[in-house]
């Protein structure tokens, strides 16, 4: 069983690269990443809001709590060698309200920024006023 389990989107060219970099530094498989979309995340995890999930990461313990956003982010590199002092600083309580905004701010524009990486035009269906993609 694993130490954590991150609910991501996996229409999110930049969640999936977050993903694939965090599986690589993750040696001892302690994550498990789990992309919203999968039928099982919702299964599994009946307590997480999926609405809120696909705006912002989710985390998962053993114990079914849930940590969001930077948040989340923390938790995630406490479990990661060489990660634990990043991890520590994103909760101290002013770089923890700065960290949240931040995390807020990346997670509401990524799919603007990334939009031409989606071959399929998916991105842009969370873009507002953005062109509908063509099939």
């Amino acid at each position: 069983m694993p130490d954590l389990t991150v609910l991501y989107d996996g229409s999110c060219s930049l969640c999936r690269a977050s993903v694939a970099r965090l599986r690589r530094f993750d040696p001892h498989q302690r994550i498990e990443l789990l992309d919203l979309h999968d039928a099982a995340a919702q299964a599994r995890f009946p307590q997480v809001d999926r609405e809120a999930a696909l705006r912002w990461m989710q985390a998962v313990d053993p114990q079914g709590h849930v940590w969001s956003g930077a948040e989340a982010w923390a938790h995630i590199g406490m479990l990661l060698p060489g990660w634990n002092l990043v991890a520590w600083l994103l909760l101290v309580p002013g770089i923890r309200w700065l960290a949240a905004k931040v995390y807020g701010w990346v997670a509401r524009n990524r799919y603007r920024w990334n939009s031409s990486l989606c071959e399929d035009g998916t991105c842009s269906l969370h873009i507002p006023n953005s062109p509908t993609p063509k099939p």
